[in-house]
């Protein structure tokens, strides 16, 4: 077995771990979100055959992942409210409305990669073999990706509220959706088109 130089391991297992919870289908690694990692979380952790340190480690970032998750939630869900208000107003102004989403565009940014520290966190306590499990794991799904950077579309799951939530970005009927990128914020304005 050839092992790599240390900077490109470093390197595979940051691009692993952004991956590192990614559902079963495919997607670039530019649009892979924090709220895509956890579905898969369970599966990858009995495949690893953590050890007691290992397992305390990734139960806890799990339970920070999942919080910041459920705060980011609840904080869009307040943006998208504010910002349906806003829209509503007599003498709207999109530039004042666009602030809001660009901060929370940087916010989100700020998050996955405290995300990502916390996972690689976890990554360097695993094993050599267990690094390589999950590069197995990346490598297969980065398989999928169809040529030109395409995904297979993203597949309707529930969510823990027991809502469900299809695939791609969220819009309102026939509104004008406004989407900070990957991790950003995703407002639906209305009566856009």
């Amino acid at each position: 077995m050839r092992f790599l130089p240390f900077p490109v391991r470093r390197l595979s297992a940051a691009l692993i771990l952004s991956a590192l919870l990614s559902p079963a289908f495919a997607l670039p690694v530019a649009e892979m979100r924090a709220e895509d990692y956890l579905p898969m979380a369970s599966e990858l952790k009995k495949s690893l055959s953590l050890n007691a340190n290992q397992q305390t480690l990734w139960a806890q970032t799990e339970s920070k992942t999942r919080k910041l998750l459920s705060e980011r939630k609840a904080r869009r869900e307040r943006l998208q409210a504010a910002t349906l208000a806003g829209a509503q107003g007599a003498n709207v102004e999109l530039r004042d409305l666009g602030k809001a989403m660009d901060e929370e565009t940087n916010i989100s940014a700020a998050e996955e990669k405290q995300l990502r520290e916390w996972w690689l966190t976890v990554n360097d306590a695993l094993s050599e073999s267990q690094r390589q499990t999950v590069a197995q794991m990346l490598s297969e799904q980065l398989q999928r990706v169809a040529p030109e950077g395409g995904a297979a579309p993203r597949p309707e799951r529930k969510e823990e509220g027991g809502e469900h939530r299809g695939g791609g970005r969220r819009g309102g009927g026939g509104g004008m959706g406004v989407s900070g990128g990957p991790g950003g914020a995703n407002i639906s304005l209305p009566g856009g088109g």
